[in-house]
């Protein structure tokens, strides 16, 4: 899956460079596997001392607006630490995240504890659509992945690295609707035990023209810097993902 993957990505890369690439993407979920397990024994003031920030004050305008943040991101790096620093970094009501619940409930059960650390607040599948705009309607931050392939009847076909994807059209809608700030967000791996938590510039529906705000183009907007920040550092993505599941089947008839 992996290799298929960074084949689809990476064309202009030698066979090399994206071994190299698979080998970097293996070792850092190893590593980040280990990282979960000792975050979870780290009070706030020691998670915050491996958390360096950047571009905080794109958080606070954002704030300024007060109908809410979008925190968006990927699994790339360690969104788990970015979830946990932002919560511990906004005001009430604090950050609350999106969660797809696992198969496994022994493992969800593992990821929720995690998740609900130092307060956050984490949304399943019920009333989920209610939640959010309340909790926007309160200027707190929802943080949302978006990157991975949804099924074909939830979602929209939008360019990711240069291939037609599937994803679902959920952020699109509800900051077109409530007018939300965008904000993007990861936080990188810099070194055992030591994250750059980066917070890019909002991204304003509002002010972008009409025909940028629909589901296609507004998603699109928002995949595509995704797909900046994973090329900036390819290794800390989650490629083992069956992302473009559509053109693997196709390829294989």
């Amino acid at each position: 899956m992996i290799r298929y993957n960074l084949e689809l990505a990476f064309p202009d890369k030698t066979d090399d460079e994206r071994d190299a690439i698979a080998r970097g993407v293996a070792r850092h979920f190893a590593r980040s596997t280990l990282d979960a397990i000792r975050i979870q024994r780290l009070t706030p003031d020691e998670l915050m001392s491996t958390v360096t920030v950047h571009g905080w004050s794109n958080v606070e305008s954002a704030l300024e607006r007060g109908r809410g943040i979008f925190f968006l991101t990927a699994h790339i790096g360690s969104w788990e630490v970015a979830a946990l620093a932002t919560g511990l970094l906004l005001p009430d009501p604090g950050l609350a995240v999106i969660n797809r619940p696992l198969d496994n409930p022994h493992l969800e059960q593992v990821l929720a504890r995690l998740r609900t650390l130092y307060g956050n607040h984490v949304f399943g599948k019920r009333n989920i659509l209610r939640e959010m705009i309340d909790h926007l309607r309160a200027n707190g931050g929802i943080g949302i992945l978006i990157d991975q392939r949804v099924l074909e009847q939830e979602g929209i076909l939008v360019p990711f690295f240069g291939h037609p994807a599937w994803t679902h059209p959920i952020l699109a809608r509800i900051s077109r609707k409530t007018r939300a700030a965008v904000v993007p967000t990861v936080a990188m791996r810099e070194g055992p035990g030591r994250y750059g938590l980066h917070y890019d510039p909002a991204v304003y529906v509002d002010e972008l023209p009409e025909e940028e705000r629909e589901d296609v183009p507004l998603t699109a907007h928002y995949l595509a810097i995704l797909e900046q920040a994973i090329r900036r550092q390819p290794d800390q993505w989650l490629w083992y993902h069956d992302r473009w599941k559509q053109l693997r089947l196709q390829s294989s008839t």
